[in-house]
């Protein structure tokens, strides 16, 4: 009896107790009776950026010289440069040597001898007419007269040329021009390859300005510059 009666206690108490939680034990305030808490949001302490450094002052380029000064140094070196001129062929050496006579003392004049070229061969031939079809009548009426060993050129300076034949020596084509002439054909030969010897006058020039006054005494062409003595006059 003394245990049953000790376990309805305890039941009881348990009872009343959680009685008592549901109602509200005095001083405790319900969570959604909590007051807001208005303090801001914690926030993360970012480390200030570092100064940015000091650059250093511009250093003033130093002065260049203007387009228009170096255009003009560049004129007066080609003003004071020496031209070089070869003059010629002259038709014989005082020839040559009447119109180094007539230079500017400034100016320095060296001869130049081209020897004698022998020639390759002969050649007889008709001149160029003066179309590819007039070439082509004038070679059917040599064909009709009984000329063989002809050819109608077709390119380079003797375009339009009739080639009657070559040789390797003066004699034959002079054997070959009577034969032509008998036929009633007027052809002509000449030196394959050969030129005749030349005179030629090469001139130094202090500058442009004498340079032209030299070539306008005789036909000229410019060359490069070498070291040369003064011709004597």
């Amino acid at each position: 009896m003394l245990v049953r009666g000790a376990v309805v206690m305890l039941a009881v108490l348990n009872l009343g107790l959680g009685l008592w939680w549901l109602a509200g034990a005095p001083g405790r305030v319900p969570p959604s009776r909590l007051p807001a808490l208005d303090a801001p949001p914690l926030q993360l302490a970012m480390a200030a950026p570092p100064a940015p450094a000091a650059m250093p002052a511009p250093v003033a380029p130093s002065p260049l010289p203007t387009a228009t000064a170096a255009l003009a140094a560049a004129a007066s070196a080609a003003e004071a440069a020496p031209v070089c001129l070869r003059l010629g062929p002259f038709a014989d050496a005082a020839a040559r040597a009447a119109l180094a006579a007539r230079l500017p003392a400034a100016v320095e004049a060296q001869p130049e001898d081209v020897p004698t070229r022998a020639a390759r061969g002969w050649k007889v031939f008709l001149p160029p007419l003066a179309s590819r079809e007039a070439a082509q009548a004038e070679a059917a009426r040599l064909r009709a007269a009984g000329v063989r060993d002809l050819f109608v050129l077709a390119e380079g300076e003797d375009a339009n040329a009739i080639a009657l034949g070559r040789f390797g020596s003066e004699d034959g084509a002079r054997r070959r021009l009577a034969e032509l002439q008998a036929l009633g054909v007027q052809a002509q030969a000449a030196p394959v390859g050969g030129s005749p010897a030349q005179a030629w006058l090469r001139v130094r020039a202090p500058d442009p300005a004498l340079a032209a006054q030299v070539a306008a005494l005789a036909p000229s062409r410019e060359i490069a510059c070498a070291a040369g003595a003064r011709a004597t006059r």
